[in-house]
């Protein structure tokens, strides 16, 4: 008469090597699912982004007097915007992150100077016809002088150590032809506004030069814990360089599946050698 173990040595031993091998990617998968919801937990920009909005004292979208982002809004549909106001900051501001939807304080901080803050709606300047959270973000914006004048600095500092990041800048100006260049870490890119904000976004990837109807630039692979945006008015009579808002993100690497694969040969590994006795 066979015993309770005995039976379950059996039943075990009826077990084909597919569904041990199921079973071992089963657990892998939730372990590495584990390790990456681990990761937003961490200061940003890793896994999430830093949205700061300029000008929100100014109008917002046609209708708005409020020129806040106090929602989804940009490119990537950030939900938590710094919105900041006036055309110099007195002090360093302090920046929370976008972590899953959740506003979340991530120790980095934004400084800046301008020649003032200006609107594209409200001013008898229409030239933003865009609706909800994005029209509010492609309104108000640090303005510029003309050309020789003062241009645009923003300072971001302490950013969370991480291998590299990229640098979303959104630009609508109130009148179209009018532009000039931005720089961060020696790069440097030349846009001109020559269409009105009406709802999509479209990266500018023509330099010199500017991609009809485009609205932000990006600046790819930075590193280090912070750098200087700098716009100078080149374009225009007169000219203009203005900056509506920035996004911080942390450029993706492909390190999420390589890690469900180590995880899941560890695993399998680990049956194999019980299997054999080892």
């Amino acid at each position: 008469m066979e015993g309770p173990e005995q039976s379950e040595r059996e039943n075990m031993s009826r077990l084909s090597l597919p569904k041990r091998a199921r079973c071992a990617l089963a657990l892998s998968t939730a372990a590495a699912g584990a390790l990456l919801v681990s990761i937003p937990a961490q200061a940003v920009p890793g896994g999430a982004s830093i949205a700061i909005k300029f000008g929100s004292d100014r109008a917002g979208r046609p209708g708005d007097a409020d020129g806040a982002v106090n929602g989804a809004a940009g490119l990537l549909n950030t939900v938590i915007w710094n919105n900041t106001t006036g055309a110099n900051s007195a002090a360093a501001f302090p920046l929370n992150a976008d972590v899953n939807g959740a506003s979340t304080a991530s120790g980095a901080s934004v400084s800046w100077t301008s020649a003032g803050t200006w609107a594209s709606t409200g001013l008898g300047e229409e030239n933003n016809t865009g609706t909800g959270e994005s029209g509010d973000l492609m309104s108000g914006y640090l303005d510029t002088g003309d050309i020789g004048g003062q241009g645009v600095s923003i300072n971001v500092t302490n950013l969370p150590p991480v291998p590299s990041f990229d640098v979303y800048v959104y630009v609508q100006g109130g009148v179209n032809g009018r532009g000039g260049t931005y720089t961060i870490a020696g790069t440097t890119k030349e846009h001109t506004v020559n269409a009105a904000f009406t709802g999509p976004f479209l990266e500018d990837t023509i330099d010199p030069g500017s991609t009809a109807g485009s609205n932000y630039l990006v600046f790819h692979g930075l590193t280090g814990t912070g750098f200087t945006l700098t716009s100078t008015p080149t374009i225009g009579a007169p000219a203009r360089a203005g900056v509506n808002g920035i996004e911080i993100v942390q450029t993706p690497e492909p390190t999420g599946l390589a890690a469900v694969g180590l995880i899941g040969a560890g695993l399998l590994g680990r049956f194999r050698r019980r299997r054999n006795g080892l």
